[in-house]
């Protein structure tokens, strides 16, 4: 997608950091990525973040969550354009919520619960481990936080 100057217009993801009743971060497999992400996406035509991040989970891991708070908006601009990413804060699963997971076989190989601290540059983009850790420490701040970041 480009403007009328001819510069590419920035597109949009909305994810939320969904935990267990141990604290554990909920990550998602996509079968069509290498690494993990948080469980959300793309933002489409017209759509809130908070009602992308809603969908996104919905479809991924079939669970009608509330979406909390924002906890970080962050601008990547990357050769290829630029992305917004909108990390909000999700609810605590209960174990009952956990058993009802159901994946979107078509996008998601897996899920995993991780501690913050176990997961590794490895599992997911280098761009995403500084939004995850902001967005953690965000929500333990009780205040929302913003990133630029350049690839």
């Amino acid at each position: 997608m480009t403007t009328s100057a001819g510069r590419a217009k920035a597109t949009a993801s909305a994810a939320a950091l969904v935990r267990d009743e141990q604290g554990r971060v909920l990550i998602v497999n996509p079968v069509y990525k290498e690494r993990w992400n948080l469980p959300g996406g793309h933002l489409e035509e017209g759509e809130l973040p908070t009602a992308a991040a809603r969908r996104e989970i919905r479809e991924e891991i079939g669970l009608d969550l509330e979406i909390g708070d924002l906890l970080v908006t962050a601008w990547v601009t990357r050769a290829e354009g630029s992305h917004v990413f909108y990390v909000f804060d999700g609810p605590r699963l209960s174990p009952e919520q956990q058993r009802a997971i159901t994946l979107q076989e078509s996008e998601i190989g897996e899920i995993r619960f991780c501690l913050p601290e176990d997961i590794s540059p490895s599992m997911i983009p280098p761009f995403a481990l500084a939004v995850w850790r902001k967005a953690l420490a965000a929500r333990e701040d009780k205040h929302a936080a913003y990133l630029e970041l350049a690839l």
